[in-house]
């Protein structure tokens, strides 16, 4: 690890090191930390059998990973870190459909955990991160939907809408033409 520290400092500077050891120490179980630590591989990846010896993660994917634990060391060593809720707001564009969501969140302690973990982890930069957290918010967003459907009741167009698709469920069942729905004006 201190060979990568080293490449590191060359690279970007002892303040850049300095913020990886910081947070080598104080999140040591962490994903990005065990990769830099050259530990979590599979065993088949250490030839030796030992994490000492040729094998697990390349220099190259250490290195990388030291260099991301350096540009975004905020997320990590900032005492009020910006958590998946800033993420959720600038996405979520009704305030009170954020609103909402925050609520969900806060009833749902353990999905709001690993999502902060997510996004303390990634960055919410990429399409992959960004497209995981979008899936996230419509999960939640469709929960609260129906949770607020149950509890405030359908209203009467929401009423026929149901009965209509019930009728065309069943007129389905049977092979019979379907009726559209009529344009509302």
């Amino acid at each position: 690890m201190y060979g990568i520290l080293n490449l590191l400092l060359r690279k970007m500077g002892r303040p850049a090191m300095r913020r990886v050891l910081e947070i080598i120490k104080k999140y040591p179980e962490a994903r990005p930390v065990e990769i830099l630590q050259n530990k979590g591989a599979p065993g088949w990846w250490y030839k030796k059998g030992g994490k000492e010896g040729s094998g697990g993660f390349s220099e190259e994917s250490r290195l990388a990973q030291a260099m991301q634990l350096a540009e975004g060391s905020k997320r990590y060593l900032d005492p009020y870190p910006g958590t998946f809720m800033n993420y959720v707001r600038h996405k979520v564009p009704n305030r009170k459909m954020f609103r909402d969501v925050a609520d969900y969140y806060r009833l749902n302690p353990e999905k709001r955990a690993s999502l902060d973990d997510w996004h303390q982890e990634m960055g919410s930069q990429g399409w992959w991160s960004k497209g995981f957290m979008d899936d996230m918010i419509k999960d939640a967003i469709q929960a609260m939907a129906g949770k607020n459907l149950k509890t405030r009741g359908p209203t009467d167009h929401e009423k026929y809408l149901l009965a209509l698709l019930r009728q065309k469920r069943q007129e389905a069942n049977k092979g019979a033409k379907i009726l559209q729905f009529p344009k509302k004006d």
